[in-house]
């Protein structure tokens, strides 16, 4: 502990501290560890509150990786030199602008000062109240600490603080409204402030009289800001937790992997197998039924060949046998998805057909394929019906070649 912390202690115990409260004290080897509601107190010159410039979307640990590498850069520090923590008041701990840089040796010497008790160990400047629109200013040991507002606040010099003083005026968007000084504060920055029209107030009912709210102490999250705390432990701790399950997972991972791919390699040789299948499929129906022409429906073009075949077998010519005749019409309303209805023979050789399809264009479409399965088809009626979705058809179909088959009046 240097010599100025040592005297801001023993003002400290005098009653000049921030609040002029025994909740607070300066951490020193004399003042032992910190009691129940007491906030150790470190200088805040030792401590600086910085601004850094961080993209929204930058959350956790990666905002404070590029939070620390922007201060390194302005300081012309290390990374291991410094250590950042994150400020922001309360509602804003994801989108934190500003840090607290502390050197970490000087943290750790901390920690063991306060010990594990009392409320927090901050900042000195962070220990006076704050309020947008009022900075707050206050003497302690010679030092000058301020607070411009919930995000902002430094400890220095009298000369120091004049003129940082001065630069923030002329920097700040808005002049604040109100100089609320809790002590007696250096003639220059005084007068500083009078040159702007700034009332200078010593006191909240002044405060009042101005219509402002006095500023309120640790309204704006500034317990959360506890040095003691280590921003990493979290971390470390979620790690020891994940850590163990890390192979089991890897394992698992790995499974699916094999898995997916075994998948993989399983319906490539189903498609190719089922390619090969097909291929023989066609080279014998090309063999065997259908020699020349197109092969389009494998099913309707085998059936009509069965039934020629069999035609020629039985001896009758041209003549198509009914069963052969019907299983030929019964593949193509299959083919064409048709929901036959009933199917008549009559004496003079022609089959009766009422079926149920989608739509007129079905319909048409249904006695197309007939006819191009080598049949005569007369379409008699397509209606729609309103008990059934769909339309219903009646077709008159005989035997017939491909070729001549047409539709009769």
């Amino acid at each position: 502990m240097n010599a100025r912390s040592e005297a801001s202690s023993k003002t400290t115990q005098a009653g000049a501290e921030p609040g002029a409260s025994d909740g607070f004290v300066y951490l020193s080897a004399e003042s032992g560890p910190l009691k129940q509601r007491q906030v150790g107190l470190v200088p805040g010159s030792d401590v600086p509150l910085l601004p850094v410039s961080l993209p929204a979307a930058l959350q956790g640990y990666a905002r404070e990786q590029v939070a620390q590498r922007q201060v390194c850069d302005r300081l012309g520090a290390k990374a291991e030199a410094i250590e950042v923590r994150p400020y922001s008041r309360s509602g804003e701990r994801r989108t934190w602008n500003r840090t607290m840089v502390a050197d970490p040796d000087s943290l750790r010497r901390w920690r063991e000062l306060a010990g594990p008790g009392g409320r927090a160990v901050l900042p000195d400047y962070l220990a006076l109240p704050a309020a947008d629109g009022i900075w707050v200013l206050s003497d302690a040991a010679g030092m000058v600490l301020a607070r411009l507002g919930p995000d902002d606040g430094f400890s220095a010099t009298p000369s120091v603080a004049t003129y940082l003083l001065r630069l923030a005026l002329e920097e700040a968007e808005t002049v604040p409204r109100a100089l609320y000084a809790m002590s007696a504060l250096p003639a220059a920055i005084e007068a500083m402030f009078a040159e702007r029209d700034i009332p200078v107030v010593s006191a909240e009912a002044d405060l009042r009289a101005l219509q402002l709210e006095p500023p309120r102490r640790f309204a704006h999250g500034e317990l959360a800001c506890d040095l003691r705390l280590d921003p990493r432990a979290a971390r470390n701790r979620l790690s020891s937790r994940v850590l163990p399950w890390r192979w089991p997972l890897l394992a698992g991972l790995l499974a699916v992997g094999f898995w997916t791919a075994t998948q993989i390699m399983a319906i490539d040789a189903l498609r190719e197998e089922t390619a090969q299948v097909r291929a023989a499929t066609l080279r014998v129906v090309r063999e065997a039924f259908v020699p020349d022409g197109p092969i389009l429906d494998v099913r309707t073009q085998v059936s009509r060949a069965l039934a020629e075949a069999r035609v020629a077998a039985s001896g009758q010519g041209d003549r198509v046998a009914v069963l052969d005749l019907m299983g030929l019409i019964s593949d193509v309303l299959m083919a064409e998805g048709a929901n036959p209805v009933l199917l008549d023979y009559s004496a003079d050789e022609v089959i009766r057909v009422v079926a149920q399809v989608a739509d007129f264009a079905a319909a048409e479409t249904l006695a197309g394929a007939l006819r191009e399965a080598g049949l005569e088809v007369r379409v008699v009626e397509s209606r729609a019906e309103e008990s059934n979705d769909g339309v219903s058809t009646e077709l008159e179909i005989s035997a017939g070649d491909a070729a001549q088959s047409e539709e009769r009046p």
